[in-house]
């Protein structure tokens, strides 16, 4: 796609604002974006997103550049953030807590740049974006996806995952100043192939362990999720209509699942190709951009 924001010689720097959807594993596909970015010296100063895109942006805001974040990946494991709660049968989140905690500040303003986190409250359909206070929680709702973990009661609301009622919030950024967004966008695209489990001749016990380890749906959840990729796909296409950003890059996965975290190599290489891809596509937009960064910064100096 062609880039909307033109720079010029009479334009102040622009502060660049990258924002990141949710999508679960998909979301790895966004260390693809930020190492092709890197690799362009183009700088990001501000972040949004929600879900996985809310915990990628809030490692980044924090200090982490795309290496970082791919190793911390590399080394955990489902069981570093599954605690299931045996009363409401949902993850509870408290190891999610933990794992947060290890990595990130306490609050928004102790990151090294500002970051915007969206939320759906549950109760009142809203999209609640957060700026400043606590961070560790703001982000463990964001990424709470519905059906899975349990939502999270912070500043008097019930908060759920953000991809509820917007997984590519570009309009967040606004509250962040950004003159230039760039969008990473995993949201599972309409059309994509079905996973059903008819003619699994597997032993029951190996289907079980599958099944909890997530590598494989049951009948009931493979209709149910395909289904919410589908409508998510349809409001967050819809929403980008009004709230555009000048540079999106859409990675469309057809064969990646929300779920599919083992596939976390595979999924980092295709974001960064088609990452790539889009970038190469709008070279000269991106050049104009950093030049008029580099020419700022010499006359400062």
């Amino acid at each position: 796609m062609s880039a909307r924001f033109s720079p010029t010689a009479a334009d102040s720097p622009p502060v660049v604002g990258m924002v990141l959807s949710g999508g679960g594993a998909r979301g790895f596909a966004h260390i693809g974006t930020l190492r092709a970015l890197e690799r362009r010296n183009l700088p990001v100063q501000v972040w949004a997103g929600t879900s996985i895109g809310a915990i990628i942006g809030a490692l980044c805001a924090a200090g982490y550049r795309a290496g970082d974040v791919l190793e911390l990946a590399r080394s955990i494991s489902w069981r570093d953030v599954f605690d299931l709660s045996l009363r409401a049968g949902m993850i509870k989140g408290e190891k999610l807590h933990a794992l947060l905690a290890q990595h990130l500040p306490e609050r928004f303003e102790d990151l090294g740049q500002r970051l915007a986190v969206t939320c759906t409250d549950i109760e009142s359909g809203e999209e609640v974006v957060l700026v400043s206070g606590d961070l560790i929680t703001a982000v463990r709702a964001s990424a709470c996806f519905p059906g899975a973990f349990e939502p999270v009661t912070h500043l008097g609301r019930t908060l759920a995952d953000g991809g509820i009622c917007n997984n590519l919030p570009v309009d967040a950024l606004a509250t962040l100043n950004a003159d230039v967004t760039l969008a990473s966008d995993v949201t599972p695209p309409r059309r994509a192939s079905y996973q059903g489990v008819a003619g699994d001749t597997r032993p029951w016990w190996e289907r079980v362990v599958a099944t909890v380890t997530l590598e494989q749906r049951t009948p009931m959840a493979a209709v149910m999720l395909r289904s919410t990729d589908i409508m998510m796909r349809l409001l967050t296409d819809a929403q980008y209509v009004h709230h555009p950003a000048d540079l999106r890059i859409a990675h469309e996965l057809p064969t990646v699942r929300v779920e599919s975290f083992w596939e976390l190599e595979a999924i980092v290489a295709a974001g960064e190709v088609e990452a790539e891809r889009v970038l190469d596509a709008n070279a000269a937009w991106l050049e104009r951009l950093t030049r008029r960064k580099e020419t700022h910064r010499g006359a400062v100096h």
